[in-house]
């Protein structure tokens, strides 16, 4: 970005912010969010999973045909489904959620590299997840009709994007919370978050590994919604802590 750019980008930011916020954070020169910002950011980073969730809830729910341990919460919003609008909302609407976390986490954490990239790997996640709406399945790919066409190459160019997305965002998912437990290390405000993000990072790997597998053939709805659940669970803490903060920095936020 040009440097009139930056200093425009800047100023902006001071305009929005409040007497006691710092208006660019010093490490990276990246604008900061106002309390009142950070608040909202942190109450919908815990509305966004639980809206995905009950998506897939509520859409599996009124599909004629559909079994939640064999087929992915992909195939919900998929062409063929019958209500895919429910979840194409759901996940959209938790991508923005992943994406406004990642916002309002820069200059939330007294921490440099570690903070920064961690709230660029959320906002990453978020626009996977928004994508991955977008961007929707042909038919569900654990159904054998639906298997056959993928091996034969026999569909859409958004079918393999979402499937492509959707491997790359697990990984994402799994990575942030092992970044931002270093950066939590550094902040009396966050510290007791770290084990919880380390073990949260952890487990999502090795999930991600283990369910990839051949034995679970068969169970790869249930497995994927207990992949998805541990990430989705640690964003809604982070984001109930950065409203509270934000609450305790500027109560009137």
């Amino acid at each position: 970005m040009p440097s009139g750019q930056t200093r425009t980008v800047a100023y902006i930011a001071a305009d929005l912010s409040g007497p006691d916020e710092r208006r660019v954070n010093p490490r990276n020169n990246l604008p900061v969010p106002t309390a009142g910002w950070r608040r909202m950011l942190g109450w919908c980073a815990v509305a966004g999973p639980v809206l995905f969730t009950a998506a897939w809830l509520v859409a599996g729910s009124v599909q004629a045909v559909y079994s939640p341990r064999r087929e992915d919460i992909s195939a919900l919003a998929a062409l063929d489904a019958q209500h895919a609008w429910i979840m194409i909302a759901g996940i959209v609407a938790l991508g923005l959620s992943l994406a406004g976390l990642g916002l309002g986490l820069i200059g939330a954490i007294d921490d440099g590299r570690s903070a920064t990239v961690g709230a660029i790997l959320l906002v990453l996640a978020g626009v996977m997840f928004v994508v991955a709406g977008v961007a929707r399945d042909d038919c569900s790919s654990e159904l054998e009709a639906c298997k056959k066409r993928v091996n034969a190459g026999d569909v859409s160019w958004h079918h393999q994007v979402h499937d492509n997305v959707g491997i790359v965002v697990f990984l994402v998912l799994g990575l942030a919370p092992l970044v931002l437990a270093r950066a939590f290390r550094s902040d009396s405000r966050w510290r007791d978050l770290r084990r919880y993000s380390l073990a949260t990072g952890a487990v999502s790997l090795v999930l991600l590994l283990v369910f990839g597998g051949e034995p679970f053939s068969g169970w790869n709805g249930l497995a994927e919604r207990i992949l998805v659940t541990i990430p989705l669970v640690w964003i809604a803490v982070l984001g109930t802590r950065l409203a509270r903060i934000a609450v305790a920095a500027d109560p009137s936020a």
